[in-house]
This record gives structure tokens, C-alpha cells and sequence, in this order.
């Protein structure tokens, strides 16, 4: 220290003799002159603090200023030691020193350090040397105070951040080098150390610091986004959870036997947590989440560990709970396979919700209740009959294991592939036969299997011994499938009427829209009590397939090219290979035109429809296949139709009705429309046809009498599968199945009204026949007398018999059981077309046509069956029954109740009741309609055991024959025809003969017994009448017929040559022409 205050001293005095220093002594000296300033200043504040300690201190405390003072002087003597220590880098600390001298200047003003600086510049102009080092050292001056003002920003700014991600993470994890000197060398020495010179540098704190902000910045985003998720997270009830599960709804039988379910694809059986073994529990726990019994709905450090994994790569992978598992396929289904932060955000608030409402028993069984199986089945239950045969209560050790095993990937892993699938692996599969068919059991999941098997061991659930006994075993060993799926009957036609009454009710009693009742009936899980009597369902299809009960077609009539024609020629069905060929349907000349643009126009009405349909997304163009045939093995089936798939967009119709299809889909699709010999052709990946129906068809449907409980429904033969096209709920022309509805029992109760008003019976004389009003009685009963005989309107002669015979006099009874056509039409002119229509509205016919220029008022349509729009099986089913049933009709019912899955009823079906005729009136009916199997031409319809009932019923031509008849128990409906109007080979016979053969195999239609005649019905002779009818009966003593009696079956109505009747004639006044219908049709 004295040496320095020498040298010092020895510079001041050479300066003030006039010498010239060089710049570093200048320095020095510079250096020594602020520091006695400074410390000049310290002693005058010390010395006036002192002289007014007894006033109020203002400004900083004498402590505050010794401190700071030493603060300064530390500071100095910092910089002496770097002049010291680096007199290489002399210029450039004198720019440092420079720079912060200024910038500890109170009020702004040039320091002395500066003013040297000046001086020296001002002496170097007298000297070049020392002229051209003041302006390198003002250079670096400069450079220095530009980066302290401009240079070490650390500010956050979104903008240059997000462009230079790099930088942000070096200043998040270093901190600004004091000693930083820009220019100089790659290390500068500070107390003599050597120090890298750079601008920023790696600190502990700083970093843990930082990183300790970053870590409460992150958790208090993820805080806030996970917090706004879950806000608009859609709300749930664990305790209705099984309300979000789709569940099969299961179907019952009057006996309360299970027999179908229905489901929109996820079909399942629910069971509860008792019936599920211990081991089978053990095992999922074990395998899935062995915490599962202690953790509150999720494993934090699974968690934290998925999320954790989630960074840099944009998706969470990691081990679930049961519980999350369950929420995420419950309440997110939509996402589940996602793999994001939202996901496990709303998964750990779901199982969060699960776990505060439901036990982990409810929770476990839900689990297990809602997971995939493999191979179409969902719900523990269903996979348990599938790949063991059994229900879950009896699952074995290995078979457990074997279904826990598989969640992880249930299409790889289901324990049953078909034989041709891509997912078996043939090292892991063994070929099996499942109802005479090849499949494979898939053995792929036995390593996983035996982990399950392990960890069962490992967590003390299974002894070691019972590990190793059954992680050998091969799936082969146990598996033992079954494909059925609780399903008794082949068809769903039943179901899927007995589902529509349902969806209707639904919506009637809840106020719900369709697709909201259609959506319970399918997912919710509900129970249907039918009223299905299965033993008369299966003798229904047992029935229908037997072929040699169906007649033949007749009478076919085919054009050059081997088309089926109608009578007038028009092409009724194409021939198959005239449609398509080599897999291909080719236009032909005259179908098409191809225009300048490219695109292809096809007209309309030729082999292809062009049908106008409405779609979610506004109005489209269908273009149609026309029906086409093909005869195997001597039977004809019919192709129904078929469609081109043409995109809406590629599709257009001109003012002509054509359509256009778009030059721009035919050229990007060469592959699908080709051209074969210059004409245009759609390969048969490009449409696609309905499957062959076999010809002719049929329906049926059993109701029970009395209860309007439909028992049986079939409304096709030769197909299988679900929402089929169903023949018996849709109309078809009767024939004389109407006679015993529409004239003879409308004949008898007007009769009873009459006689009950104490007024005769209004006949009138037709004047078309000899017989007139004679013959007939006071009223019109089943003794009543009528002339089989020609009647004509305006000269001709209508209706036919079938024989072209007339049997002269008959009774009303004998009428029936001939059904004799001109019998039919004397009675119905005598009740008149209101009466009858009236009727027939009263037995639940809906199809009657009553008003318009063409309806079902004229005598073609209501005594011969020639109705506008013809009946549907189901009503005459029911109207049938209404005679053994005393004259009531009850509506159709096809179940009894429905409950939800937690035994709720939601709906009862009551069927109502609708008086038609009097209970005398129904009894005498009734027996009547015996005698035409007794007595008349029914005789096949017999059933043994009991006595049954019934009518016969053939359309013009031989379209359509029908069976219409009762027992004390059940009362059915049979129709068989074909879907196109094809002539059959027999008449009604062969449908009596089918009716009897079904209802001899029902148990139930053999019981029950037929009420008694009631108080208002008398006995004369051999003939039933109602109290007042019997007076002034018919005294005509029938004389033997000129003409031969008919000998062969039913006698059919002929409306070929017939002009169609007034439909404002009541039948009570002379007709002036033929009374017909429209020509009878077949469909």
C-alpha cells in the first residue's frame, strides 16, 4: 500500500510540472483523484450528520451511508485489481470503467474520469500514435455502452420467443455474466481467476429457481384447462349407468321362456356382482388393476407417469383402472381410443364420480358387464355361453383367465376366429367344428393368460400348485362354443312387428319422438313379456318349409327372349341372364345415350326405375333394378330388384325425366362402368342386388281368441335374418274369405236388427233373376233359400262359378260351404254396399276403399273378395276370431308388458274391445263356418282333437288362395301366392290342407271350449236362428237342379268381362249394370 501511494504521489508531481503521463499512469492518477473526492464527500455528510443528530434524519441513516460508502470502495478497489491484473485489455476495461463511472452518476453530469478521457484526446491531437489509440479506446467506449443499454434483455416477449424457442430456454436456465466484455478474448480473469466470456452463464440457483416458477406456471394452466374441461364435461348419474350401457333388450314367450333379443349391435346380458365367481373376479383384478380394491378411482402414479410420457410425443400411454376403464367406455365412447390429456382429464372425473356413488362391487360387475369380448360379443355373460357354454356363475379357473385375458384386444384375442380369418396365427390356432362348420380356436392370448395366472399366484389368490396345473393348458382343451344366441325361431317377423307396436306405444305415453323409442327398445336393456306362443311359432316355420304344401306356378307366359309377360304382353319379370351377364349389366340400344360432354343419359321406364327419394341431405335420384327370375331345381325365385350406387353429386334428372350421370364419374371410375361392345356396362361392383325369394310365398298369423294375443307370425318362406319384408301385415286380394264377413254375417245381423225393431227384411227385386224376392223368407238366415242361377246386367251374364254350373236352389248355409260365387251376390244386393263396408270396417279391416271413383262399394269387391286394395292377415286373423268370441273383436296385442332393467314397468298392452255382431248372430256364424269343414270344401282345414272352423278364399286367376278359420283357442289367417300375379296350379285346397297341418301340431289350439248357443238363439229342425228371425223362414221345398251340381272345390268370382258399378249403389235397387269391381289382383 505505501508503495502505491509513492508512485501516486511521484505521478501527481510530474503531471503538475507539465510533464506528459501515458495513459496509464493518467489512469492511475485518475483513479487516485475519485477516490479522495469521494472519500471527501463521505467525511462532509459523517461531519453534518453529526452537527444535527438531535434533528429528524432525513434521507438515509449514518449507517446506511457507512455501508453504502464501503459498498463504493470495494467497488474501486474491484476495478484497481482488473487494471492490475489486465493491462492487455487496458483500453477496453478504461471504455468499462468509463461506461459505468457515468452510470453512477447522480445527477448525469461528465465524471472526471471522462474529463481525463477529453484531455488525452485533446493532447493526442498534437500526436498521431496517441490520436489513433484515443479513437480505438472511443470506439470501444461506444460498443460497451450499446450492449449494456440494448444487449441483455430478459424480458418476456411472446413474438421473439416463439421464433427463437433456443434462446428462451438459455435465458430460463442461465443468468447475465457481469464480467462479460465484448471484443476481448474467449476468457477474461476477475480476481484472479479466468472467467469464459460470455454474455450469459450457467447457474444452480438461477435454474432452480426458474424451474420451480415454470413447474407452479404449469400447474396452474393444467389446473385451469383441466378445470374449463370438466366444466363442460356432459353431466352423469352413476347410479343410472347402465342406462348409457348398450344392452340387448330379451324377449320372452307366453311361458315366460326366452326366445329372441334385439339390439342396435351391442347385444348383451346383464348380470350382478353375486353371480360372477371369486377367481373369475381375482382374475381381472389381478390382471388389470391390482389396486383396484384400494384405490379411489385412479393410481396417481400411473398417472403422473402417463402424463408425464405424454410430453414431446402428443399422447398419454399408461396402464388404466377399472374404474377409468368403465368411465371411458360408458360415458366416452366416442374418444376412447384417443390417447390426449382431455381423455384422462374427463376419465379421472368420470371414474372420480363413479367411485363416490357406486361400490367396487357395482363397479366390478359394470366393468365387466360393459367390455368387448371378441367375435360380436359384449358383456361377460354373452362371452361366457359363446366360448364355454355356460353362464359366468359356472367359469372355471382357466376359462376366467382365458376372458381376462382378453380386453387388452379383443378381435385379436377372441377365442373363436372363422377359418379363413387374417387375425389367426397358425402356430396359435386349432381347427374345431361348430354345428358341422370349420372355425378356429384361437389360442394367441395364452401368454397373456398366463400372466393373468401368475399374477394371481404372485398376489396370493391362487396357490402355486393350482398356477401350474392350469397355465398348461391348451384353449382347445377347454373351449367348448356355442354360436347359438338364444334365438328359437329362424325369422324375426314376430319380433319385429311385436318391436314397431312398442315404439309406437312409447312414443304415445312418454311423448317421445321415433328414433328416441326406437333407441330403448334397442339399447336400454328392457324386458319383453311377448305373447308368443313358441310351440305354435315353430310349427308355423316348420310348415312353411315344407314345399310340397306350396303349389306350383302355372300357366306361364314368356316372350322370345325368355321373359316373363302378362297377359297383354308387358314384361312382368326379365330373365336373369338377360339382365347380367359375366357380372355385368349392360345397356341396350335404346336405353342410353352418350352426349358430346361425356356423361351418360338413360332413359327411363326401360330395364332400370328412376325413382325420386328424400334423403337426410335434401332430395336424390335412385336408379333401380326391375324385378328379374331364375328357376333352380324346378323352382322359380325372384330377384326383386336391385340399385346402381351413382353418387347424389354424379347424378342428375333433365326435364324429361331421364338421368344423367356425370362425364366426370365415368372417367375417374373406368374400372366400374365399362364399355362392352361399344354400349356402356356396370360391373357388379358398382350395384347391387336384393337376395332370390323362392315363388310362390306365403304368410300366416295365429291370434289367440278372445285376448287379441297374437301367438305366431310368419310373413315369408325361404329366408332368414331380421326386418324382413313381411307378407302378413301387408294386404293381399282375399278372394271368398270375404263372403263370411262382408254377406253372410252382415246378412244375419241386419236380419237380427231388424227382427229386434220389430220391422221385416227391405228385399227388393233385382230384376237380373228368376228368383226375385221369392224364397227368402221373412229375413235373410242360414235356412234362407237362394237360386243358384245366371244373373245378368245388361245382357250379360255375371258372376261365373268356377265350373260354369248353376246348382239351383240352396239354402244360405250350403251356400258357404260351396262358395257358391252367385249366392254371395244375391245376399250381398239384398244387405246393400253401405251395410256391408260398414262391417267389414267393424271386424278391424282397414284396407276398405268407401269412397272415390274407385272404390270397394260394388258387389265385385265386397261378395267376391275383388277389393280395391285386398286385406291383411293379421285383421282377418282377428276377424275370424271375433265368431268364436261372442261377436267381439279384440285388437292385436304381440306383448304384455315391458319393464326397464331395474323391474319398472313402462308399458301394459291392453287390447280393446269392439262389438261386431250379436252374440247369437256370432254362435250361429260359428257354426256355419264348422260346417264348411264338416260339410263342405275345406274338409283339409280339419284339426283333430277339436272341431274348427273356417272359409276358403281364391282370386281370379288363381293369384292368390287363402285359409281364413278358428278353434275354441286360436283363430289364423294363411295366404300363398307369389309376389308378381303368377297363375298357382291349385286353388285353395292346398292352403286348407297347410292351415290344418300347422294347427294339428299346435298344442294350445286343441283346447279351450266354444260357448254355448246363447239365450236369444233357437233351434228348428237342423238350423239355428235368432229369437224373431225364424218367423215367416223360407217354405220352398228345394226340387233337384236341372243343371249338374258342382263336384270340385270352391267356385271363384270372374270379373273379366264386367264393368265396374256405381260406388253410391246400396245394392237395395235394381242394378242397370254388372255389379263388379276392378279386376281382381294378385298383389
Amino acid at each position: 500500500m505505501e508503495k502505491n501511494s509513492t508512485n501516486i504521489q511521484i505521478l501527481i508531481k510530474r503531471l503538475k510540472n507539465g510533464e506528459r503521463l501515458s495513459p496509464e499512469e493518467m489512469r492511475v492518477v485518475a483513479h487516485h483523484m475519485a477516490q479522495l473526492q469521494f472519500e471527501k464527500k463521505q467525511h462532509e455528510k459523517r461531519m453534518q450528520a453529526a452537527a444535527h443528530s438531535s434533528d429528524k434524519p432525513k434521507g438515509p441513516s449514518f449507517h446506511e451511508q457507512v455501508a453504502k460508502a464501503e459498498a463504493e470502495a470495494k467497488k474501486n478497489r474491484l476495478r484497481n485489481n482488473l487494471e492490475k491484473h489486465s493491462a492487455k485489455h487496458a483500453a477496453r476495461e478504461d471504455a468499462e470503467l468509463y461506461g459505468r463511472v457515468h452510470a453512477v452518476n447522480e445527477r448525469n453530469k461528465p465524471s472526471f474520469h471522462e474529463q481525463v478521457a477529453k484531455a488525452e484526446a485533446d493532447a493526442a491531437k498534437r500526436d498521431k500514435s496517441i490520436k489513433k489509440r484515443a479513437k480505438e479506446e472511443k470506439k470501444l467506449l461506444k460498443e460497451e455502452r450499446k450492449a449494456m443499454l440494448n444487449g441483455d434483455r430478459t424480458g418476456f416477449s411472446l413474438k421473439r420467443d416463439l421464433r427463437h424457442p433456443a434462446a428462451f430456454i438459455k435465458r430460463i436456465f442461465t443468468k447475465p455474466n457481469p464480467y462479460y466484455t465484448p471484443g476481448a478474448d474467449a476468457f477474461v480473469v476477475v480476481a484472479g481467476k479466468k472467467i469464459k466470456n460470455k454474455a450469459r452463464t450457467l447457474s444452480i440457483k438461477y435454474t432452480i429457481r426458474n424451474l420451480v416458477v415454470m413447474m407452479v406456471a404449469m400447474i396452474l394452466m393444467f389446473s385451469i384447462y383441466a378445470a374449463t374441461v370438466i366444466a363442460f364435461a356432459p353431466k352423469i348419474d352413476p347410479n343410472k349407468i347402465y342406462d348409457q350401457i348398450s344392452t340387448n333388450s330379451v324377449i320372452y314367450d307366453d311361458n315366460g321362456t326366452r326366445i329372441d333379443s334385439v339390439s342396435s349391435g351391442e347385444s348383451r346380458t346383464i348380470i350382478k356382482y353375486k353371480d360372477i365367481p371369486k377367481h373369475t373376479v381375482d382374475a381381472f383384478v389381478a390382471l388389470e388393476d391390482k389396486t383396484f380394491w384400494k384405490h379411489h378411482g385412479f393410481n396417481w402414479k400411473r398417472m403422473i407417469g402417463a402424463i408425464a410420457s405424454s410430453f414431446g410425443r402428443g399422447n398419454i400411454r399408461g396402464t388404466s383402472t377399472l374404474t377409468q376403464q368403465l368411465a371411458r367406455n360408458v360415458y366416452l365412447p366416442n374418444i376412447k381410443s384417443q390417447r390426449s390429456v382431455r381423455r384422462k382429464i374427463l376419465e379421472m372425473y368420470y371414474a372420480s364420480k363413479i367411485e363416490h356413488t357406486l361400490s367396487k362391487k357395482e363397479i366390478f360387475a359394470a366393468y365387466v358387464n360393459s367390455i368387448y369380448f371378441g367375435y360380436g360379443n359384449y358383456g361377460i355373460e354373452n362371452a361366457s355361453k359363446t366360448y364355454f357354454s355356460k353362464d359366468v356363475s359356472q367359469l372355471t379357473l382357466k376359462e376366467s383367465a382365458a376372458l381376462a385375458a382378453m380386453p387388452q384386444s379383443p378381435d385379436t384375442y377372441a377365442l373363436i376366429q372363422n377359418a379363413d380369418s387374417p387375425v389367426a396365427s397358425q402356430s396359435t390356432s386349432t381347427p374345431i367344428k361348430i354345428d358341422g362348420k370349420s372355425y378356429i380356436a384361437n389360442d394367441i392370448s395364452k401368454p397373456r393368460r398366463q400372466i393373468a395366472l401368475k399374477l394371481m399366484a404372485d398376489q396370493g389368490y391362487i396357490t402355486r400348485a393350482e398356477y401350474e396345473e392350469n397355465a398348461a393348458s391348451n384353449l382347445a382343451d377347454f373351449l367348448n362354443p356355442s354360436l347359438k344366441a338364444g334365438r328359437e325361431t329362424d325369422t324375426s317377423y314376430f319380433t319385429d312387428y311385436m318391436v314397431e307396436q312398442i315404439i309406437k306405444d312409447l312414443m304415445k305415453k312418454y311423448k317421445l319422438d321415433y328414433q328416441s323409442a326406437h333407441d330403448m327398445v334397442y339399447n336400454a336393456g328392457l324386458k319383453i313379456c311377448s305373447t308368443m306362443d313358441s310351440k305354435a311359432q315353430k310349427a308355423v316355420e316348420a310348415g312353411f318349409k315344407e314345399g310340397n304344401y306350396f303349389p306350383s306356378l302355372t300357366g306361364l307366359k314368356k316372350d322370345s327372349a325368355g321373359n316373363i309377360v302378362s297377359d297383354k304382353g308387358v314384361i312382368t319379370l326379365y330373365a336373369y341372364n338377360n339382365m347380367f351377364q359375366d357380372g355385368k349389366f349392360k345397356l341396350a340400344d335404346g336405353e342410353y345415350k352418350k352426349n358430346n360432354d361425356g356423361s351418360l343419359t338413360i332413359y327411363k321406364n326401360k330395364r332400370l326405375n328412376i325413382y325420386k327419394t328424400s334423403t337426410a341431405n335434401g332430395s336424390d335420384y335412385s336408379l333401380e333394378f326391375k324385378p328379374s327370375y331364375v328357376v333352380e331345381n324346378g323352382s322359380l325365385y325372384i330377384i326383386p330388384g336391385g340399385f346402381i350406387n351413382i353418387p347424389t353429386e354424379s347424378k342428375t334428372l333433365d326435364k324429361n325425366g331421364n338421368l344423367k350421370i356425370s362425364a366426370k364419374f365415368i372417367n375417374k371410375n373406368s374400372k366400374l362402368i365399362t364399355s362392352d361392345d361399344g354400349a356402356p356396362a356396370f360391373t357388379d361392383e358398382l350395384y347391387t342386388l336384393q337376395d332370390k325369394v323362392i315363388q310362390p310365398q306365403g304368410a300366416m298369423v295365429i291370434t289367440e281368441v278372445g285376448t287379441g294375443k297374437v301367438k305366431a307370425m310368419i310373413g315369408g318362406r325361404g329366408v332368414s335374418g331380421k326386418k324382413l319384408f313381411n307378407r302378413a301385415v301387408n294386404a293381399r286380394q282375399p278372394g271368398s274369405s270375404i263372403k263370411p264377413l262382408a254377406i253372410y254375417s252382415a246378412s244375419l245381423q241386419r236380419s237380427y236388427e231388424l227382427a229386434e225393431s220389430g220391422q221385416p227384411f227391405p228385399l227388393t227385386d233385382p230384376g237380373n233373376d228368376k228368383q226375385g224376392t221369392k224364397y227368402y223368407g221373412d229375413y235373410l238366415t242360414a235356412s234362407s233359400v237362394i237360386v243358384d242361377e245366371p244373373i245378368k246386367f245388361n245382357g250379360k251374364v255375371w258372376p261365373k262359378n268356377s265350373n260354369n254350373r248353376y246348382s239351383g236352389a240352396v239354402s244360405m248355409r250350403k251356400g258357404i260351404q260351396q262358395s257358391i260365387n252367385t249366392v254371395a251376390v244375391k245376399i250381398q244386393l239384398q244387405v246393400g254396399n253401405e251395410y256391408s263396408a260398414d262391417l267389414l270396417k267393424k271386424f278391424g279391416l282397414t284396407t276398405i276403399v268407401t269412397e272415390g271413383a274407385t272404390s270397394d262399394m260394388n258387389s265385385a269387391a265386397l261378395a267376391l273378395g275383388g277389393l280395391t286394395k285386398g286385406v291383411i292377415p293379421l285383421e282377418m286373423a282377428q276377424a275370424f276370431a271375433v265368431f268364436p268370441n261372442g261377436g267381439v273383436r279384440q285388437s292385436s296385442i304381440a306383448y304384455t308388458t315391458v319393464t326397464d332393467r331395474h323391474g319398472k314397468v313402462l308399458l301394459k298392452s291392453k287390447s280393446k274391445k269392439t262389438k261386431v255382431l250379436d252374440e247369437g248372430v256370432a254362435f250361429i256364424m260359428t257354426d256355419m263356418l264348422k260346417s264348411v269343414i264338416t260339410q263342405g270344401i275345406a274338409g283339409p282345414a280339419a284339426v283333430s282333437g277339436t272341431q274348427a272352423g273356417g272359409k276358403t278364399g281364391t282370386t281370379n286367376d288363381k293369384y292368390d288362395i287363402w285359409f281364413d278359420g278358428f278353434t275354441a283357442k286360436y283363430a289364423a289367417s294363411l295366404w300363398i301366392g307369389t309376389d308378381v300375379n303368377i297363375k298357382l296350379s291349385s286353388m285353395s285346397e292346398m292352403a286348407a290342407r297347410l292351415w290344418g297341418k300347422i294347427m294339428n301340431q299346435i298344442p294350445a289350439a286343441k283346447t279351450g271350449k266354444y260357448n254355448a248357443a246363447p239365450d236369444n238363439v233357437i233351434r228348428i229342425g237342423n238350423e239355428y236362428y235368432t229369437k224373431g228371425t225364424e218367423k215367416g223362414r223360407s217354405s220352398y221345398v228345394r226340387r233337384e237342379a236341372t243343371t249338374q251340381r258342382q263336384t270340385t272345390g270352391e267356385t271363384e268370382a270372374d270379373t273379366s268381362d264386367s264393368e265396374q258399378q256405381s260406388s253410391t249403389d246400396s245394392g237395395n235397387s235394381s242394378p242397370s249394370t254388372p255389379p263388379s269391381g276392378p279386376t281382381i289382383p294378385g298383389a
